[in-house]
């Protein structure tokens, strides 16, 4: 198996991805857009409540960070 990462961003790349956010959306300055989503966890042994959420459920929260042309960035 492979190992699948994602490389390290330089700052042409962060330029270029502010810049595109500005064209393609009008967001100046911009240069990710986060997002997140709970997903649903059985209740991990001895946990208490640090899993538990407002949604009523246990959860853990995945989140990420996606370009101008929505590509996952980190």
């Amino acid at each position: 198996m492979e190992h699948i990462y994602l490389p390290e961003p330089t700052e042409n790349i962060w330029k270029k991805c502010a810049e595109e956010f500005e064209n393609r959306w009008g967001f100046p300055n911009c240069i990710g857009s986060v997002d997140g989503k709970h997903v649903t966890i059985k209740r991990p042994n001895n946990s208490g409540s640090n899993y538990w959420c407002y949604l009523h459920k246990y959860s853990i929260v995945l989140m990420a960070i996606v370009g101008p042309v929505y590509k996952f960035m980190c």
